[in-house]
Formats: C-alpha cells, sequence, structure tokens
C-alpha cells in the first residue's frame, strides 16, 4: 500500500487531537497513543539497563558469598577472569549498533524488539547454570549474546520516534524514553543488592530480571506498533496529527542508505564528536569518581545506598522539565531548534567539565564533593535535548543508522577513557594526579561541545530523501 504524502503537505496543521480517555484509580486522564509508545520505550530501556547492571552487583556475591547470602555457591575467578565477565557485555554491543540500524530501515522495529529483547532474558535466565557448569568462560559468551540483543534498543526507539513523535514534541518523546535508562541502571544498584542477600541468593538477581523482561515483552508484543498507520487502535485525528507534523520530513519508503554521503557530512561529524565527548565525560563520572572520593577524601560513598544513587536520580527528575522547556520554547518560536540543540549540548557538557575541574579542587570535603558530583550528573539531563536528539534533525528517514554508528562510536570511548586513569594515577590517594585525570575529561568534553555548537546543523540533510534512482521497489506502509 503507497502512501500518499502529496496530500499530507498541503493540509493546514492541525492542532493537537483529542486523545483516548483512560481511568487512573477512579481518575479521568488523557492518554494519547503516541504517548503510550513513549511509555513503553521508557520502560524498554528501564528493563534492558537493569539487565545490563545487574551483572556488576551480582558478580561480586558471585565471587564473595560472605557479602550476600552464604548458601549459594561462590566462584573461585580471578580478577582477571571478573574484568573479562564485565566487559564481555560490551563486546557484542559494539559490534551491532550500526547493522542494527541497517536492520530497523527494512524489518519491523517492534518485531526486533521484542525478539531481541526475548532472547536477552532467555539468557538472563541461563547464566545461574551456565555459569555453574560452563564457567566464566561460558558467561562471558552468553553475556556477549546479551550485548548483541541490547545494541538493537538505541538505534530502533529513535527509528520509531521518527514515526511516532511530532516535530513540536520530539524533546519529551526522546526524552521520556530515554531516560529510563537513568532510572533502570540507578535502580538496578539497591535492587539487585537486596535481590542478592534475600533467601533466593544471587541467581534470584537473574531470574527477577528475566521476568522483568518477559512482562515488558508481553506488554510491548499488545500496545507496541512500529508508526501510527500500522496501530490498530489510534484515533483517526491523532494519526493525522502526527503524519501532517512529519510529511515534510519523513516518507515511508525504504532508501538505500546513503553511506557516501553520510560519512562525508559534516554536521554528522560534529554530532560524532558530541557523542565522543559525552561518553568520555560520563564514563569517568559513573566509573572513576567514586574511587576518587574513597581514595582521596575518605569517603565511602558505596557505603550508603541513597548517596550513590542521588545524583543519577536528579539527572532522571531534571530530564522531564529540560525536555518540556524545550519543546515549550520552539513550539512558541522563542527560541530556534538550532539554539536549544547547541545550548541544551554546552549546559550539559560544559555543566559537567567545569563540576569535574572543581571536584579536583575541593580538598578534603566530602560535602563539597557530593554536591559537585550531584551538579555534574545533573546537569547531563541537557543532552536529552541536546546533542543526542540531533539525528533526528539532520535524518528522519536514516535516523537508526546514524544513531547506531554515533552511538557505537560513543561507546569505544567509553572504555577507552577509564583506561587513560591508569596514566595519570599510580597512587590512588593523590589529589594532584586525580586533577590532571578530571582536566584531561574536562577538555575532552569541551572540545567535543566546541566542535557541534561549530559544524553542528538542525537542517534536514539533503541525503535525507536520496535521488530517485536509488530507490529501491520495496516500501512500507
Amino acid at each position: 500500500m503507497e502512501f500518499n504524502t502529496s496530500k499530507l503537505e498541503l493540509t493546514k496543521p492541525q492542532p493537537p487531537p483529542e486523545e483516548i480517555t483512560i481511568n487512573f484509580s477512579g481518575k479521568c486522564g488523557r492518554l494519547g497513543k503516541r504517548y503510550i509508545q513513549a511509555g513503553m520505550l521508557f520502560l524498554c530501556l528501564f528493563t534492558t539497563f537493569f539487565l545490563r547492571v545487574n551483572m556488576s552487583v551480582a558478580i561480586v556475591s558471585m565471587t564473595d558469598k560472605n557479602s550476600s547470602n552464604i548458601d549459594f555457591h561462590e566462584f573461585k575467578w580471578t580478577e582477571k577472569e571478573k574484568s573479562a565477565v564485565l566487559s564481555s557485555f560490551f563486546w557484542g554491543y559494539l559490534v551491532i549498533q550500526a547493522p542494527a540500524g541497517q536492520l530497523g530501515q527494512y524489518f519491523s522495529p517492534k518485531l526486533l524488539l521484542l525478539i531481541t529483547n526475548l532472547i536477552s532474558v532467555v539468557l538472563a535466565a541461563l547464566i545461574p547454570t551456565a555459569s555453574y557448569y560452563g564457567g566464566w568462560q561460558l558467561l562471558c559468551a552468553i553475556r556477549a549474546g546479551q550485548g548483541l540483543c541490547q545494541g538493537f534498543v538505541v538505534p530502533l526507539l529513535y527509528n520509531l520516534a521518527s514515526k511516532w513523535a511530532p516535530l513540536s514534541e520530539r524533546n519529551r518523546f526522546v526524552g521520556l524514553s530515554m531516560n529510563g535508562g537513568t532510572l533502570g541502571a540507578t535502580m538496578a544498584m539497591p535492587l539487585c543488592g537486596l535481590l542478592a542477600q534475600s533467601s533466593g541468593g544471587w541467581p534470584s538477581v537473574f531470574y527477577a530480571s528475566a521476568a522483568l523482561g518477559i512482562v515488558w515483552s508481553l506488554l510491548w508484543a499488545y500496545l507496541g506498533a512500529d508508526s501510527p498507520a500500522t496501530h490498530s487502535t489510534i484515533s483517526l485525528k491523532e494519526r493525522e496529527y502526527i503524519e501532517c507534523s512529519l510529511a515534510n520530513t519523513t516518507c515511508p519508503k525504504v532508501y538505500k542508505t546513503p553511506w557516501k554521503d553520510i560519512f562525508t557530512s559534516i554536521p554528522f561529524w560534529a554530532l560524532i564528536a558530541a557523542h565522543l565527548g559525552n561518553g568520555w565525560g560520563f564514563s569517568i563520572l559513573i566509573t572513576e569518581t567514586p574511587t576518587f572520593i574513597n581514595s582521596v577524601l575518605n569517603f565511602n560513598i558505596g557505603a550508603n545506598g541513597f548517596l550513590s544513587a542521588l545524583p543519577y536520580l536528579c539527572m532522571w527528575l531534571f530530564a522531564f522539565p529540560v525536555c518540556w522547556l524545550a519543546d515549550y520554547l520552539q513550539e512558541n518560536n522563542i527560541v530556534s531548534n538550532n539554539f536549544v540543540r547547541k545550548v541544551w549540548t554546552t549546559v550539559s557538557q560544559g555543566g559537567s567539565a567545569i563540576a569535574l575541574i572543581v571536584l579536583g579542587f575541593i580538598g578534603n570535603d566530602p560535602v563539597a564533593a557530593m554536591i559537585t558530583l550531584t551538579v555534574a550528573v545533573t546537569a547531563s539531563s541537557f543532552l536529552f535535548s541536546g546533542f543526542n536528539i540531533n539525528h533526528l534533525d539532520l535524518s528522519p528517514n536514516f535516523v537508526g543508522v546514524l544513531m547506531g554508528i554515533a552511538n557505537g562510536l560513543e561507546n569505544v570511548s567509553t572504555i577507552i577513557a577509564p583506561l587513560t586513569v591508569g596514566l595519570f594515577v599510580d597512587n590512588l590517594e593523590s589529589l594532584a594526579q586525580w586533577r590532571s585525570v578530571f582536566l584531561l575529561t574536562a577538555c575532552v568534553a569541551i572540545t567535543g561541545n566546541v566542535i557541534f555548537v561549530i559544524f553542528g546543523s538542525t537542517k534536514v540533510q539533503p541525503w535525507n530523501i536520496p535521488d530517485e534512482e536509488q530507490l529501491k521497489d520495496s516500501c512500507k506502509v
């Protein structure tokens, strides 16, 4: 069935449609189908990050039964073997990003998400048995398989956002969806710790994670849809509202991916620079600052679950008003889309960079350190309406491919960044040595931000709809 965009281009802009009414505890609320999709993607990110982070907590109990429930088996793995287990997830996660975005162009994103999530869930449920009978080697293979499955999530999320998010609601849609990962990672640490200490022991961490994934899969199979056109119960008004908003930027036909144009695009390389700067900075924040605070400030942040989660809870909470503000400013023509992307990126990366520099000069004040760390992480809430949504601006038709490439490269920087700490720090208690780490991190983040501000763009690129001779015979509805 052919999709006629000519009609949509001539249609006058529609006001937001009437929305379906749902009853919440006796009260009437209004919730459009597009928000249900965003909510499901939020839960998808929550679930996948829970499945991703659970090993970081469980492996402590798996290798030291005295740290939780002593009634369960303890594995005598070396530090090198434990590191291999923890890093194996990213072996699969990195290599699949770009291919996943490409597959999202040709196959149902809903179905791909469902299948890959179910495989990841099954693998999670097999971890206890596999660890007993296959040791750390088989566990590495399973975690790499989970990484392959989860590598589909972010590219496909952006593919779905390109079909479901009206132009005036993109910041909220993507911000709400992506913020599920922040909450999932934040909640996984304390909840997995409680599970490991429970009567179910460390195996319950993986069984509970698998159960969470199954629940999401069932909901997604029932509520998810590739686009408004394929949703069985969406109202005509809401469908027209979304499709009219996107008529000039997206096309339902499948085009060959213009690889040469993508890799010679200056705005796209500027976007990659922002990704690399963000990945480097956020990796140092997550993996190294707890060690700094514990070693230099003699303050064990890990001993207090609330303090450990506080910076990330603040980031999660701030992301919602920040994304709403971006939509409000753009919808009311107060500022341009270009202004929002670049200023929000500057607040995110520049704010975090400055906070890290301050962290290196605050001396032995744990209260000031916690405040500074919270500011650094909270500033990252601006990234959801900054560079992290720029892929949709550049090319709605190939957004999954762009996100796959950029997110894959960002994850390379998140792996490299912690390794550089060893080049500067040989004495964990040295404030001066840690200061060098934070200064380098700030320089990388600010450089990426400056490149994005100068060379980044919010204009739809000419290669978003390639020449007609590149058009494939197949088409989507």
